[in-house]
């Protein structure tokens, strides 16, 4: 890649939208094309403050990341985006105005949510569109940023075509009120701020032309009469396994895929041996990937549940194979025309996520659950299924699958040979959504260049005005209003200093809003041809907030510190105005900072530079005897 707006892969382009652009980003593409690749790619390469969630356990574990309802410390239901009288209209559905009026996060999760840069949804085709606006409303809450998602940079990762959102029948009837559908895009945030779609469109998990052409066609509701005769072709209703062939069988729902494991299980004579995963520290049961009590016995069809590591790599997430000898707890797996295996235990991480003393956002290990790497493998749901390659499958297509599913299990399998049909395929059972269709409009990849150059000028330019953001000053006011000396002191004069304070701060807050506003209208029109008279207008704000800032906030508090205390408690509470002084001296150093960052041009061909220098948070205080300002943390409370 160069040094300027553009970049040579998809890939590329896609990790520079993430690190030189705040844009928010849908990321698509057929089952098999690299999105999981990508996603370990950013979280590898990428300089941003990133969280990853997802919409379930076993999704979230394959992310290496957390579900949503845990991250945001969610109730399981659903939410309403409409007035909070109606919270109570229907049992399990909750008004999103009262999850945020009820928010009660430690100050270690609120510091999490201010520090967050890029929030990253892995499987979002199962995610709700209420979510999305739960989402959108606690972010804007916490960070005190009345921006989409508050500020926050979105990535979703997901294929519309695969698995849809689950939302219940009785939960829908209400929801539908707000909704047009359950599909994230129709959450009110992003149908006013519409994403940016990009679609990874080489496939990696099948090779054949033909049978990716009936995959795609399937996907465009577009199969044609000779394709679909192709795909029925693999029908084969009286398929009967043999030991050289004994395909997995793709079905719909958990109970069934249990039942056909275990009568198979059970059909096979001999020991049956139990082993049981062993848990650490917290570890939901809901992300365990394999079973907490593994039954085999020799002879038992299984399956790999994750890839294997090293240079040397025997097996990979999805691999068959069969349980050749259980001898003293020790397993031996045997493949067709491969050596055995001696199976061992794997062990699978679960995280939380927090900021450290440098406000740095870390992944923390909180559980560990360590098993064997298998599970018994006739059968296997279709969610289950997802993220597996399979040699060969047999399907039923006639089992109540839904939207999405048939496209999902074909899309497992490798070759078109490795299909056997139980029953036909209908042009009705592969109907997608026609909702999905319509939604779908991906950039293509020849506009991403221009886009992402469009998308860099704004991010600069919101660097810029980041430092006339000031929140900050609220949420250190609401520190010392809140702090329990302060608050047992009770005195008539700290409580009229702290209301003038609040109505001045929030006053300013709201002034500074509307000057960012005027700013990006101003650039909206010309962009960076006029840098001048953006120029002028930050050079102005800069001289109206300092002046307006030492009249209304500073002057009072410092009438306030020059008061000699009469008690410990009041030299305490001296102590924090102090503190918060420096939060709002602090806070102006940064505007002078800002009315410096665009006086000499900014070129296109400097872009991706200028933002990595000043991306990361910029320091107000001296690291050296000298005053040098340029490296400290401004997090004072």
């Amino acid at each position: 890649m160069g040094n300027g707006g553009t970049a040579t892969t998809i890939f590329d382009k896609i990790l520079s939208f993430i690190d030189y652009t705040n844009q928010n980003i849908f990321l698509t593409g057929k089952a098999g094309t690299g999105k999981t690749t990508l996603l370990r790619q950013i979280k590898e390469k990428s300089s941003k403050k990133m969280v990853v969630v997802a919409p379930t356990g076993v999704a979230a574990m394959n992310a290496k990341g957390t579900t949503i309802n845990s991250f945001f410390q969610l109730p399981t239901g659903s939410f309403f985006p409409g007035d909070i009288s109606l919270e109570n209209l229907q049992s399990g559905i909750v008004s999103i105005q009262s999850v945020v009026s009820d928010l009660s996060y430690n100050r270690e999760k609120l510091s999490l949510l201010r520090e967050l840069k890029l929030l990253v949804i892995d499987e979002v085709s199962m995610v709700r569109c209420d979510l999305m606006d739960v989402i959108d409303a606690i972010l804007r809450s916490v960070r005190k940023n009345n921006e989409p998602f508050g500020g926050v940079q979105l990535l979703l990762i997901g294929d519309l075509y695969q698995l849809p959102p689950v939302a219940k029948r009785e939960d829908w009837a209400f929801l539908s009120k707000a909704y047009a559908s359950p599909y994230f895009f129709e959450a009110h945030v992003i149908r006013r701020n519409p994403l940016l779609q990009i679609e990874l469109t080489t496939v990696f998990r099948q090779t054949e032309p033909e049978f990716i052409n009936i995959l795609n066609s399937i996907r465009n509701n577009q199969i044609s009469t000779d394709a679909l005769a192709l795909l029925n072709e693999r029908y084969d209703p009286l398929f009967s396994a043999s030991d050289e062939l004994n395909p997995i069988i793709i079905t719909s729902h958990n109970a069934e895929a249990n039942a056909i494991n275990k009568q198979k299980l059970d059909e096979i004579p001999g020991t049956e041996y139990t082993f049981t995963g062993e848990v650490n520290g917290e570890f939901r049961e809901a992300g365990m990937m394999a079973e907490q009590v593994l039954k085999l016995k020799e002879g038992a069809q299984i399956m790999f549940i994750k890839n294997d590591t090293g240079e040397d790599r025997k097996f990979y997430n999805g691999k068959i194979g069969k349980v050749k000898s259980i001898i003293n707890g020790e397993i031996c797996i045997s493949f067709p025309g491969e050596d055995d295996l001696q199976l061992e235990k794997s062990s699978w991480q679960s995280f939380e996520y927090k900021t450290d003393q440098d406000e740095a956002i870390v992944q923390q290990q909180v559980g560990e659950f360590s098993q064997y790497p298998i599970k018994l493998a006739w059968a296997v749901t279709i969610h289950k299924s997802q993220g597996l390659t399979f040699d060969s499958a047999i399907i039923d297509a006639g089992k109540s699958f839904i939207a999405g599913q048939v496209y999902v299990a074909l899309s497992r399998v490798r070759t078109l040979s490795g299909l056997i049909l139980k029953s036909k395929i209908s042009t009705e059972s592969l109907r997608s959504n026609a909702e999905v269709i319509s939604y779908m409009k991906p950039a293509d990849e020849e506009e991403l260049d221009s886009i992402l150059v469009a998308e860099q000028e704004k991010y600069i330019l919101q660097l810029v005005l980041d430092h006339f953001t000031l929140t900050r000053m609220l949420s250190g006011l609401e520190v010392i209003v809140s702090h329990p000396e302060v608050v047992k002191l009770n005195l008539p004069e700290y409580k009229s200093l702290f209301t003038q304070l609040n109505k001045s701060v929030t006053d300013l807050i709201t002034l500074a809003d509307r000057f960012q506003m005027q700013v990006k209208k101003l650039h909206k029109e010309s962009g960076f041809k006029e840098q001048q008279a953006l120029q002028d207008r930050i050079d102005s704000a800069l001289v109206y907030f300092k002046k307006e800032i030492t009249m209304l906030l500073l002057n009072p508090l410092n009438k306030n510190i020059r008061v000699k205390p009469k008690n410990k408690v009041q030299q305490q509470v001296q102590s924090l105005f102090i503190k918060y002084r420096q939060v709002i001296e602090n806070r102006i150093t940064l505007m002078h900072f800002a009315a410096e960052l665009l006086k000499e041009p900014v070129k296109v061909g400097d872009y991706r530079s200028w933002i990595s220098k000043h991306q990361l948070p910029v320091s107000t205080k001296p690291d050296t005897a000298s005053g040098n300002q340029e490296s400290v943390t401004l997090q004072l409370f």
